[in-house]
């Protein structure tokens, strides 16, 4: 018999995921001696992850923890075909994310582009890339969903859906406080109280304070890149007038500054336009020819390579800044046994700086100096329902979403300074409809569909700052207008279906499959240069997916083995590609993507975990538009920052030493090799690399105290997960430098 999803139900459930699955459900912490019963709302209703016929990874806060995955970035360590990197791409602030699962994503962080993989906090859609890599404080669980989504998540999730559900507030009076210090002078502290209030009245409060130093070495100045300050902190209400009525309030805010994401150059072409106009007529002789040149600081040539990339050599300002306010109202009645209203409010509101030395040298080739705000407000109501003498699952909905905001960039070439960017203004209204049916007590048919409607606006507010070589006309400058200040709009209407299929051979082993459409929407190229009549728009991309899998539970509850192999026809498939020094968001034209996951957990013998998973991506383009062919991609172009392989693996085991328990922990991470950008420049390529982590852990007894010993990439592993090349113009190529070597020690009490 199904269940209708119900929060304050779900409040009781204690969850401890990991893996596809995860680990054992139980009132005190403690190692498992069996899988136990998991429970997610990944179809907007509560059910058993293993009768869940899509493909999705889930992972409880604890699990989490035991893993020291704090943020959303570092998600990609245990999931299979989910690649998340930070600071992207020229933003010059660590809160910007690229997210890619099954090599479908996107890389620019402008307000004019839209994530490929959606992001939802308490079933509210975080709209752009600025401010999307988040803390995980106080979470109950974290489920990510592979594929096109395209009638519940509805929004932009053409590539999957990462759903973060945060810990209701419930009426047991708790406190947690945890502390770490590790290397590079880091300091994090958590704290957590819940309980009642009143009658009917429960409330929580988290608090996160973090700071620690970069891992890279800016030598010009002594500073690092890479420093952080954070303070979070969410706050949440629960009240429950009667037994068929509540009401979830939270609040979030996030304030955090420090320096740029760690970059650094890893190519120079002298010849380029840039510096040969810096070289030859700038400094001049003995900048040209080499070799005198490249022992020359005033010349901007290859001595100015990072032999190490934990050096940096850029003098431009690093500062970073993100303040970001979130408030969501749910509220859920009961109106019968078999019929739920739910309402979902949602508002953010994101201010940011980033600042970048896009050559990182002492020379100016290109600086950057973004700003951002940006305002969202949602509205979703579901209608959820069972009917047929509980055969019929069903789900109506209508969802609206508004959003502002503004984006400035101050760029500096050595030829010209000018300001980019611009302003948005963007509608989306959506009515969707799922249901499954029991055609017999074994197999089930689901179908869904959504209509969306979209208007999105741009307002460009582009114009020459300086213009040392009278490159624009006599007295037009500063003010010449790189495109009129004149508004440009595009709407799209779409229709999204989904069908599924399952059936369960036994009570432990169902197999299924998917067809499903998804888009993601079109919209303005921001960065222009040098002058055109209008921004060019870029089309919505659309996708076609069918999945095939299955999910098995052993008999004996101590193994658990998922799977799923699909394939995506992609039709004008967004990239970020160079058109002269501006990078872009473009068509490329068509793609095919195919591939599997594959994930188990284990129990063999009592106290011993084991979670594997590996993930294939074979990603190929079936057709090029002439523009993008002439960027540099080509037909056998692999995808950018899309590894073929990724894998994970984690193994722990619980001793009894007659006072609480010890457990090690060992992990493993594995990516196959990449190229950071579309074009596949040869020097933004990285090797595959496996990344080691570790742990041990000492808890009481009564699991009040818990003492975690942590290292993270053991082995050392220096490599890049992203990265941006213009070797015409501005002659470099950068790349993002990812976290060293670290280690640190953990305290935590719960009462």
């Amino acid at each position: 018999m199904r269940h209708l999803t119900l929060p304050r139900w779900t409040a009781a459930i204690v969850l401890s995921i990991q893996g596809t699955g995860g680990a054992v459900a139980q009132d005190v912490p403690g190692p498992p001696s069996s899988l136990e019963e998991i429970v997610v709302t990944a179809r907007k209703r509560e059910e058993r992850l293993q009768e869940t016929p899509i493909s999705i990874t889930a992972m409880s806060g604890e699990a989490l923890a035991d893993r020291r995955i704090e943020t959303t970035q570092e998600l990609a360590r245990v999931v299979p075909n989910l690649i998340v990197s930070q600071g992207q791409s020229v933003s010059g602030n660590s809160s910007a994310g690229a997210y890619f699962i099954r090599g479908i994503g996107q890389i620019d962080f402008l307000l004019n582009t839209d994530p490929g993989v959606g992001l939802y906090v308490d079933g509210v859609y975080v709209a752009r890339s600025v401010g999307s890599i988040l803390d995980l404080i106080d979470v109950e669980r974290v489920e990510v969903l592979r594929g096109p989504q395209g009638t519940l998540f509805g929004r932009n999730t053409i590539g999957g859906a990462i759903s973060v559900v945060s810990k209701p507030p419930s009426d047991d009076a708790t406190a947690e406080v945890r502390g770490t210090m590790g290397s590079f002078d880091l300091r994090d502290a958590r704290l957590t109280f819940n309980g009642p209030i009143t009658e009917g009245l429960d409330g929580k409060v988290a608090v996160l304070w973090r700071e620690r130093e970069g891992w890279v070495d800016r030598i010009s100045d002594g500073s690092r890149m890479g420093d952080e300050e954070s303070l979070g902190a969410r706050a949440a209400l629960r009240w429950a007038p009667t037994d068929s009525l509540f009401f979830d309030l939270a609040l979030d805010y996030v304030d955090q500054e420090g320096t740029a994401p760690p970059a650094n150059v890893v190519q120079i072409v002298e010849t380029a336009n840039f510096p040969g106009f810096h070289n030859g007529a700038a400094v001049g002789p003995p900048c040209v020819p080499p070799p005198g040149s490249l022992t020359d600081p005033r010349c901007f040539n290859p001595q100015w390579e990072a032999s190490d990339l934990l050096e940096e050599q850029g003098t431009f300002d690093s500062h970073q800044e993100l303040q970001v306010f979130g408030a969501s109202l749910t509220a859920e009645w009961e109106i019968g046994s078999d019929l739920t209203l739910r309402s979902i409010t949602g508002y953010r509101d994101t201010d940011a700086l980033g600042n970048r030395d896009g050559d990182h040298t002492p020379i100016l080739i290109q600086t950057t100096s973004d700003t951002w705000t940006h305002e969202q407000l949602s509205q979703e109501l579901q209608l959820i329902g069972v009917g047929l003498g509980d055969r019929l699952d069903w789900i109506l909905g209508a969802y609206y979403l508004e959003e502002e905001g503004e984006n400035l960039s101050q760029v500096a070439f050595p030829v010209v300074n000018l300001q980019s960017g611009g302003s948005v203004d963007n509608d989306n209204f959506a009515v969707f409809g799922q249901a499954t049916y029991d055609l017999t007590e074994r197999l089930s048919l689901t179908a869904g569909v959504r209509y969306t409607d979209e208007t999105k606006t741009f307002l460009p507010d582009q114009f020459v700052t300086s213009d040392p070589l009278g490159l624009f006309p006599p007295g037009s400058v500063p003010g010449f207008r790189l495109v009129p200040f004149v508004e440009s709009e595009q709407s799209i209407t779409e229709t999204t279906p989904m069908l599924n299929l399952a059936y369960r051979w036994t009570d432990r082993f169902m197999v299924y499959g998917t067809w499903s459409e998804g888009f993601k929407s079109g919209g303005f190229t921001q960065r222009i240069f040098p002058p055109l009549p209008a921004p060019p728009p870029f089309d919505p991309e659309f996708a076609e997916s069918y999945e095939l899998g299955f999910k098995f539970d052993s008999e004996n509850a101590r193994l658990r083995l998922n799977g799923a192999a699909f394939f995506t026809d992609y039709t004008d498939l967004q990239v970020q590609v160079l058109v002269g020094v501006q990078p872009l968001t473009a068509n490329a034209g068509g793609a095919e993507v195919k591939g599997f996951e594959l994930e188990l957990q284990a129990v063999p013998v009592e106290d011993l975990e084991i979670t594997a998973g590996v993930g294939y991506t074979d990603a190929e383009y079936t057709s090029l538009d002439p523009t993008v062919l002439a960027t540099g991609v080509a037909l056998d172009s692999e995808f950018a920052q899309v590894p073929e392989w990724t894998g994970t693996f984690d193994v722990a085991y619980t001793f009894h030493p007659g006072a609480g328990r010890v457990t090690p922990r060992a992990g493993l991470t594995y990516r196959s090799e990449a190229f950071m950008n579309a074009a596949n420049t040869a020097s933004l390529r990285q090797d595959g690399y496996t990344l080691v982590d570790a742990s041990i852990a000492y808890e009481t007894e009564d699991a009040r105290w818990r003492f975690i010993a942590y290292g993270q990439n053991l082995t050392d592993e220096i490599y890049i997960n992203g990265g941006f090349a213009d070797l015409v113009d501005q002659g470099y190529a950068e790349v993002a430098v990812a976290r060293p070597r670290e280690y640190g020690l953990t305290v935590e009490f719960r009462y």
